[in-house]
């Protein structure tokens, strides 16, 4: 666990001055921000970046959360780098499809997207990642999961919004040197608790409006894998029933869209996409556990789990 030494309370307007400062000296690249569910921690996270891109500064947001997320749709690990000011990136820069909405169903999976993300991040650079989790952190799998994601990215700033002390149990399995300076700010005094139908409404709407305008796009299964999101899912083109809800991924195994599965025959698969890129650069189909419905509703349905 960090040290008292290196911990600090601070008010969230002195947070964007410290990230500033320490991004300008080179002394943090990676913030990583830890809060329980509707602890305004998406909200801080996105007004970090639109300050500090105004600055001049290089910023990107890496989203781990996989059931309310922010940067690409549900069921996905996003990146958008450069963050851009206002923006609403549901088309984000890079993203990884599992298609599941708990972390809890392949918690390694969820760290193996989020690295292969921070890597592409290193590839194309950045002044500083800010890395947003989920609302996860009561329980024995919430600890494993954010202790592995604290090892994984070693945040040179862990910043907390704790309402009380619901993230003690995370910090004690900590090692002294998994990450950098901890920060804990107060929880917005706004910030509201949503109910469960509040977040499925949230996820309808971005499922519909990622599919809006989408077009149809065949391709031949013998020319493309078929491959799990997950190690706990089998994959072949026999689970590609209507409705599927799959990502289209390139040969570094990240998602270039999303597509719903409308039917399969004669060995090639029909699928509507908002995909408008080379067909060439698709190289898998990946397949996830759940079906997506007309509507948007995301249905858990993981045929092939083992």
């Amino acid at each position: 666990m960090p040290g008292d030494r290196r911990q600090r309370i601070m008010e969230v307007g002195l947070l964007r001055g410290l990230l500033q400062a320490r991004a300008t000296s080179g002394e943090c690249r990676r913030a990583m921000f830890v809060g329980g569910t509707d602890s305004g921690k998406t909200f801080l996270v996105r007004r970090m970046a639109d300050e500090l891109s105004r600055t001049g500064k290089r910023v990107g947001v890496l989203d781990f959360d996989l059931g309310q997320s922010t940067v690409g749709p549900p069921g996905c690990i996003g990146l958008q780098l450069p963050w851009e000011e206002g923006g609403d990136p549901l088309f984000p820069s890079a993203m990884v499809f599992l298609g599941f909405l708990s972390p809890a169903f392949d918690v390694g999976s969820v760290i193996e997207a989020g690295l292969r993300l921070e890597k592409r991040a290193r590839e194309v650079g950045y002044d500083l990642l800010l890395v947003d989790t989920s609302g996860m952190v009561e329980g024995p799998v919430a600890a494993l999961l954010k202790r592995s994601k604290v090892r994984a990215l070693r945040p040179d700033l862990l910043v907390l919004l704790d309402r009380e002390g619901e993230t003690e149990h995370i910090l004690r399995g900590l090692e002294e040197n998994s990450c950098g300076e901890l920060i804990r700010i107060p929880p917005s005094p706004e910030a509201r608790r949503r109910n469960r139908e509040e977040r499925a409404a949230y996820r309808r709407e971005l499922y519909r409006r990622y599919f809006q305008g989408g077009g149809e796009l065949t391709l031949d299964l013998r020319e493309v894998e078929v491959v799990p999101s997950s190690p706990r899912l089998a994959a072949s083109p026999d689970v590609l029933g209507e409705g599927l809800l799959v990502g289209l991924n390139d040969g570094a195994g990240l998602t270039l869209a999303l597509a719903r599965v409308v039917g399969v025959e004669g060995g090639k698969v029909s699928l509507c996409t908002p995909f408008t890129g080379r067909e060439g650069d698709i190289r898998a189909l990946a397949v996830g556990p759940s079906l997506i419905l007309e509507e948007g509703t995301l249905r858990f349905h993981p045929s092939g789990d083992r």
